[in-house]
């Protein structure tokens, strides 16, 4: 989900636990003819004058009314539908994306996850997802205590990369997500601790969230949370009682529309509707090159305001106060589109203050240690720290838009090239390769992969950094984020991509790094002191990368990454051990087509990220004795800084700095 509203409780007042006329007559006279001819001529004239005169008075009026400010928050919800009869192409056009179905009710034809009654162990509870009737439900049972809980599902949220689902419980109007969620892609049920950034053995319930205090924001149009016992847990803890706004808290919710409709980026149109039942005024905006006040045009707005409205939900936030949480919580957010976000939010950064009694930690490891976002959600402070933003027009809609391209990231082919970029940079694509040192037409000459490189986790993916910028090891090595060279050359360090940029664009480009931030050598192997020595993000991040299209290495070159990847198989957090698994069955199948047959696909394809600690030892156990039984003569000797023998196994220096990485890291991600 690629944006969720950050509305930390409202805790430093609550405690912190747990919308032509016709005539008649006759004429007597004999000589009718010639009058008839007469005054017909003549009533034709004046009608026609008339007319006229009529027709430039109301499109006078229609002018006028052009002309006249409109504030567009002032106008209610009309919905989709309204905007169908005068809009299709363009509803159409909404209507096959993602945001649409961000929140649906849990009909038959929304729900994608199989409810066929098969049972999903974890960490001691049994999930079984069942439909009955057309109606989903998810049962519960602890096999520890006995207890057992079930849920009918009321609504998903998500239909791209996962689905989660929404249930209220007897006699709340609150709706709960519950903790486990369909992945679309992969066919199956994950639990949210493999989803999110959580370590083993986090609470089983741990996610189980309140959807009217959070999902709501982003996720629909025109949403109200309608927070109503503020007051009464205000008082409860006057007397000093404990009270939990997670627990306590009650909603009578209400949206204008479920999932990420028309009024999201146009505002509010009831009164545009209205207006425009007028064919008249239809007529004059079609006809003229006005614009219609009452409503807003995302693509008019001048660059600041574009990257304002897709902020509302693509730039986590926060209230100015606590005042403000309490505002969002009861009435729903101030902001609409074409306002200033700042105005009505603080967007979260690295140091933003927290209200007393919240984790004082809480934003601070959703950042790189420079300030660059390293989750989803946060485009919107990447873009604003991009020069192309701060010193040019870039803006969300000079790549992405909703009614053109693929869903699949709302970006039409040619903003998937160089000539996303090109279109600016004209001297660049004049001659690409002076540019990039690197073949035009090869990976190495990518805009996106040095300038935007795959750096931010969320929904279970690794995606491109919105911070616009260009490579820089010193920095990234001070920072701990991925760097752009060593992402693409899997095998080498941040000094070597230190000494190649200093090379090609002088010593300004390429600073020698003083240290990494997790204690490396700077000799490392940057993915392999990364997945050695990182935290749960940067591990994250660099057991995926190595398996990046871009990279220039064929699968032999790449083998020496084999011990690692098996390494993080054993990792602490399931994020992980997913896309270590990930790239170690794409690597493998490379190997197996280059006749390097080791049998390690099938243990591989049997190991669940999310099975038992026995059951993954066993396996990982298997994939290790195959690796070490192996004829691994054909390959090439492991490049320096991977920290292995000759024969590619681990060496002493690796363990040691795998045991001295913190742990465990929680990284709340926020949604």
């Amino acid at each position: 989900m690629t944006g969720a509203c950050e509305t930390p409780p409202p805790t430093s007042r609550l405690g912190t636990e747990g919308s032509a006329l016709p005539f008649s007559g006759r004429l007597a006279h004999v000589s009718w003819r010639p009058i008839v001819l007469r005054w017909g001529a003549a009533g034709a004239v004046l009608a026609v004058s008339g007319g006229v005169a009529l027709l430039s008075g109301a499109r006078s009026v229609v002018a006028d009314d052009l002309q006249r400010p409109f504030a567009v928050r002032q106008a209610g919800w009309a919905g989709s539908t309204t905007c169908k009869s005068c809009h299709p192409d363009h509803h159409a056009s909404w209507h096959r994306t993602f945001h649409r179905t961000m929140t649906q009710d849990a009909t038959a034809g929304a729900v994608a996850g199989a409810f066929d009654g098969r049972t999903v162990r974890y960490q001691g509870v049994d999930a079984r997802p069942v439909e009955r009737d057309g109606r989903f439900f998810l049962e519960f049972a602890d096999l520890a205590s006995g207890r057992t809980a079930v849920f009918e599902i009321e609504r998903t949220v998500g239909s791209r990369r996962y689905q989660q689902y929404l249930a209220r419980r007897p006699g709340d109007p609150n709706f709960y997500r519950l903790p486990l969620l369909w992945h679309i892609g992969e066919r199956r049920w994950v639990h949210l601790n493999g989803a999110f950034l959580g370590a083993d053995g986090e609470d089983y319930w741990a996610h189980f969230a309140t959807w009217n205090a959070n999902c709501i924001f982003c996720h629909n149009t025109g949403p109200e949370p309608g927070l109503r016992n503020y007051p009464a847990m205000m008082d409860r803890q006057s007397r000093g009682e404990p009270v939990s706004f997670d627990r306590d808290a009650r909603f009578e919710s209400h949206v204008a529309e479920l999932g990420v409709a028309c009024e999201s980026c146009h505002g509010p149109a009831s009164e545009h509707a209205r207006r425009n039942r007028n064919p008249l005024r239809r007529y004059v905006l079609h006809a003229g090159a006005r614009r219609d006040p009452t409503i807003v045009h995302p693509e008019a707005l001048p660059p600041e305001r574009q990257v304002d409205l897709c902020g509302q939900c693509h730039g986590q936030r926060t209230g100015h106060s606590v005042d403000d949480l309490v505002g969002w919580m009861e009435n729903g957010p101030t902001f609409r589109a074409g306002d200033r976000l700042a105005d009505h939010v603080q967007p979260v950064w690295r140091d933003t203050p927290v209200p007393p009694g919240v984790d004082p930690e809480l934003f601070r490891p959703r950042f790189w240690a420079d300030g660059t976002p390293r989750l989803t959600a946060y485009e919107y402070q990447g873009i604003v720290q991009s020069p192309c933003f701060q010193r040019g027009e870039l803006s969300c809609l000079s790549c992405h838009t909703m009614h053109e391209g693929d869903v699949r990231g709302q970006l039409q082919p040619a903003m998937r090239t160089q000539a996303a970029c090109i279109n600016c940079h004209r001297g660049i694509g004049a001659d690409v390769q002076a540019h990039t040192h690197h073949l035009p037409d090869g990976p190495g000459s990518n805009c996106y992969g040095c300038h935007m490189p795959r750096a931010v986790y969320g929904i279970m993916e690794i995606h491109r950094s919105h911070r616009i910028e260009s490579p820089d090891a010193a920095r990234d090595a001070a920072a701990g984020r991925p760097d752009a060279c060593t992402s693409c050359h899997v095998d080498r360090s941040l000094a070597w991509a230190a000494r190649s940029t200093a090379a090609w664009w002088g010593p300004s480009r390429g600073r020698a790094p003083g240290t990494r931030a997790e204690g490396a050598d700077l000799e490392t192997v940057d993915v392999v002191a990364s997945l050695a020595a990182g935290d749960p993000l940067q591990r994250a991040v660099a057991a995926r990368v190595v398996d990046v299209e871009e990279t220039p290495l064929p699968a032999r070159h790449r083998a020496f990454l084999i011990p690692h990847l098996l390494l993080a198989l054993e990792d602490d957090y399931p994020a992980v051990r997913r896309f270590a698994a990930m790239s170690l069955a794409s690597l493998v199948a490379e190997l197996e087509a280059d006749g390097f047959a080791w049998g390690l696909a099938e243990p591989l394809a049997e190991l669940d990220f999310l099975a038992t600690p026995g059951e993954r030892q066993r396996r990982v156990a298997e994939l290790w004795r195959r690796w070490r039984a192996a004829d691994r003569a054909g390959l090439p000797p492991p490049p320096a800084g991977a920290l292995l023998t000759a024969d590619l196994l681990p060496l002493p220096v690796l363990e040691a700095l795998r045991a001295g990485r913190r742990r465990p890291q929680e990284i709340n991600i926020g949604e």
